[in-house]
């Protein structure tokens, strides 16, 4: 069955819609969530979707939270994105970075206290279309062991290096053999892993 971005867009802001998120912030999100789809990016788009659910209906995703800066140090800043929606935070803190950068010659936002950013890729991307270098990583939880270990102590930490050109170049990569998300979408599609990965 194929679905056009309308209807995909349309589904996901229904969804939000009906478990109290603002008209503009359902539409923000729902058009992140069905371009990272489009993108061919299914493991941070559409299948992600419900999990997002799950957490928001738990609570712990507060859909009317905004961040707040809490150090500004020229270049540098930190905010609070006080569980807000991941996607639209990490969205706005490139933004942010990238207003800085301007400004200063580098622009360096760390976020605490925030949700899954989803395709982190997109943020570099945002970065790279309007000429600027984009780097972005963040941590996640311990789901995998050291080398050479066998109880998990690290997370995936995801990498994003996006540079502008035609074609903008960028890597979007987990530090682990396969992304959760990845996983996911092989198991979906009854596939085995192209090659072994894992651990005892």
């Amino acid at each position: 069955m194929r679905v056009s971005f309308d209807q995909l867009k349309q589904e996901f802001e229904r969804v939000l819609l009906a478990r109290g998120v603002q008209a503009e912030t359902a539409s923000e999100c729902a058009t992140m969530f069905a371009q990272t789809t489009e993108s061919g990016v299914y493991s941070h788009g559409v299948n992600r979707f419900p999990r997002f659910i799950q957490q928001l209906e738990a609570g712990d995703i507060i859909p009317d939270a905004q961040a707040k800066r809490v150090l500004a140090l020229g270049a540098i800043e930190q905010w609070d994105a006080q569980r807000s929606i991941g996607n639209l935070t990490a969205k706005k803190m490139m933004d942010r970075a990238m207003s800085l950068a301007s400004d200063h010659g580098i622009g360096l936002i760390a976020v605490r206290n925030a949700n899954h950013w989803m395709r982190g890729g997109s943020y570099g991307w945002q970065a790279a279309e309007k000429g600027y270098i984009g780097i972005c990583w963040t941590n996640s939880i311990a789901v995998m062991p050291p080398w050479g270990a066998k109880e998990c102590r690290i997370g995936t930490n995801p990498l994003i290096v996006a540079i502008p050109g035609n074609p903008i170049t960028m890597v979007d990569m987990s530090m682990s053999m396969f992304s959760y998300g990845m996983l996911e979408v092989n198991r979906l599609a009854g596939r085995e892993l192209p090659v072994d990965g894992g651990f005892r």
